[in-house]
């Protein structure tokens, strides 16, 4: 637990789930997932909410800016509730939503949620889970299962174990070239560095799309290559297409493990990094091209379960 204690007070890495700062928060708000995620969860997630929600009551949880707040009630939601343990999402996610009298935003915790028992008919928890240190990312599954009303449906979308231990790179890079890149620069950060820190030496590396990076029981960051490096609910940052990200480590099977204790019922797993998607979105961003890997390694899979009758 060292490494938890010594990240909770280094910034970004909260004993009540991340925090991305006033800067990130902003940065996240204009490109949300970035390109990449346009291209292959946009339509996807959009698709899932045009299905699920007309005439629902409906809950986004971490709803950041507010964007799929917006499209619920765009698609016939009866009500939508969001909510963010981030202040600066949930002014963006009011104002967003401000001409919307069906949408209520507020600040809230995902392992506390601010609603009572069996409160809506379906939920929303997008990349929420991975901001949740181990006991609020338990308790998110509890709350999950106790709004929903029996026969509830809810939408999680989760980073894969893919996702924490693979280098995804444009093609033209030469992943060897990268990763002798990242050995310098890991070289140059600090003990127990801060999110601000490691942000700061991987400012100019571009050809890097996903990659993890962790710190052992000596202070040392280093580069994530097999999920066995990392403990359940390990500090960690994420580095993507749109910005390094402060995350806690929870494995695939963490995450069924929950959906079981919690009695939900996994209903399908969805993945949306497909060859045609890759194929469209090769021809449409040029400037940053992926390799098969994103493909044959997706880096997050779509849950869809529901609350037993």
């Amino acid at each position: 637990m060292a490494n938890i204690e010594k990240a909770s007070i280094s910034g970004g890495h909260l004993s009540d789930g991340t925090r991305y700062g006033a800067a990130k928060v902003s940065r996240f708000a204009t490109s949300r997932y970035g390109t990449i995620g346009a291209a292959f969860l946009d339509s996807a997630l959009t698709q899932d909410l045009k299905n699920l929600v007309p005439g629902k009551r409906v809950l986004d949880i971490g709803c950041g800016a507010g964007n799929w707040c917006v499209t619920a009630a765009q698609y016939g939601a009866k009500s939508v509730d969001g909510f963010d343990i981030q202040s600066e999402m949930v002014e963006l996610a009011k104002q967003a939503t401000s001409h919307l009298d069906m949408v209520h935003i507020q600040v809230g915790d995902a392992a506390d949620m601010p609603f009572d028992d069996d409160s809506f008919d379906v939920a929303i928890s997008l990349f929420v889970t991975c901001n949740l240190p181990p006991n609020g990312f338990a308790k998110h599954f509890q709350e999950l299962h106790r709004v929903l009303v029996p026969g509830g449906k809810a939408l999680l979308l989760i980073p894969t174990d893919w996702s924490h231990s693979r280098l995804y790179t444009t093609i033209e890079a030469d992943p060897s070239i990268v990763k002798s890149e990242m050995v310098q620069i890991l070289s140059t950060v600090p003990k127990y560095p801060t999110t601000s820190q490691v942000t700061e030496a991987f400012r100019n590396i571009d050809d890097i799309l996903v990659t993890c990076f962790a710190v052992d029981d000596k202070g040392e960051i280093f580069n994530v290559t097999n999920t066995s490096q990392l403990f359940r609910g390990q500090p960690i940052w994420r580095k993507t297409e749109v910005m390094m990200f402060p995350n806690f480590f929870y494995s695939d099977q963490s995450t069924i493990d929950q959906f079981v204790t919690n009695g939900f019922h996994i209903d399908r797993v969805e993945n949306h990094f497909t060859e045609e998607k890759r194929i469209i979105y090769n021809k449409s961003n040029p400037a940053i091209p992926l390799s098969n890997d994103y493909v044959k390694h997706p880096t997050a899979l779509v849950y869809h379960v529901s609350k037993p009758l």
